[in-house]
């Protein structure tokens, strides 16, 4: 894998960044710092790259408007995360699409070739994985590119706000030595992964469903969230938001991939499990999330989780 960076408004200007093949290496892990001055300024980054995987960390410090062309000579699939500044990405065959601070966009290519147009200072956080890599987990017929396929999208939103974020300051600050780190690093890309392709599903899903239908049917998601203590039926749901009860269910299951009383289900064990962590009894803990009954609590957490909630505080210790 072969990665060069050209600085248009002065092409001779070009810095090549070799990389093992599926970015294999002796070690858990490869790091390497690169640096690169132009009249425009100032391109820097930090990589880190393991078996399959690798963690770029860049940022752009501008004197005035600049494009970079940057090549890679073989097949990849880019997840990147803009931490700073405002960007227009140019790929072949299609438009310009502008990029903005908080904004990420998931695609695959046999090849990557981009002018990157920066238009003030910026970071990013990019991660490239490779065909072996995307293999291993979705198998061979999950990616069917030809060699004269152009980039594909396949996710892109907005991470402000979501577990997503959470993530990324996680990989951005991740220190563990060793294959701890490297462990550690393949997990959360794993979870970014996991987490974009539900997005792409869940997108793909919703296409029979109004703008107004997954507004109220995030509403209803967010009242289960706030009421665990006292949950509605699903009557009041669906009066509250306005759905009738079969595009609620249906469009709940669809959207979410639980029930109604599934998702109440899971998210009352989640808060049960972190209150038993924090130290709170059994019978408090059954009361915070709505159960009148501790002994039916202990049974669906048991049913959840495999062990008593009453273990819980034992295994943290």
């Amino acid at each position: 894998m072969h990665l060069t960076f050209i600085s248009l408004p002065s092409a001779a200007k070009k810095m090549e960044l070799p990389h093992p093949i599926d970015f294999a290496g002796p070690g858990p892990y490869e790091e390497r710092k690169i640096e690169l001055t132009e009249a425009w300024g100032k391109f820097k980054a930090k990589e880190l790259w393991f078996d399959g995987a690798c963690v770029i960390q860049s940022e752009t410090i501008l004197k005035e408007p600049c494009t970079v062309n940057i090549t890679c000579n073989s097949f990849c699939w880019l997840m990147n995360f803009v931490l700073a500044g405002d960007l227009t990405v140019t790929l072949p065959d299609v438009k310009s699409i502008p990029i903005t601070e908080g904004s990420y966009h998931t695609y695959y290519t046999p090849a990557f070739n981009a002018g990157v147009t920066l238009k003030r200072s910026a970071r990013m956080l990019t991660i490239c994985l490779t065909r072996k890599f995307i293999s291993k987990l979705m198998g061979n017929d999950a990616i069917k590119l030809s060699l004269s396929d152009n980039a594909r999208l396949v996710t892109t939103g907005n991470y402000n706000h979501t577990r997503l974020q959470a993530i990324i300051k996680e990989i951005l600050e991740a220190g563990h030595p060793g294959f701890i780190r490297r462990i550690f690093l393949e997990s959360k890309i794993l979870e970014l992964l996991s987490i974009q392709l539900h997005q792409a599903e869940t997108k793909a899903a919703t296409k029979g469903f109004s703008k107004d239908d997954v507004a109220r049917l995030q509403e209803a998601k967010q009242i289960i969230a706030q009421n665990l203590q006292t949950p509605c039926s699903l009557i009041e749901l669906a009066r509250k938001t306005g759905l009738n009860d079969f595009k609620l269910k249906k469009g709940f299951k669809t959207l979410f991939g639980h029930t109604v009383f599934g998702y109440l289900f899971e998210l009352r064990m989640d808060n049960a499990y972190r209150l038993l962590q924090d130290g709170k009894s059994v019978s408090e803990v059954a009361e915070v999330i709505g159960y009148k009954n501790p002994h039916h609590f202990t049974a669906a957490f048991k049913k959840k989780f495999g062990f008593l909630p009453s273990q819980v505080a034992k295994m943290a210790g």
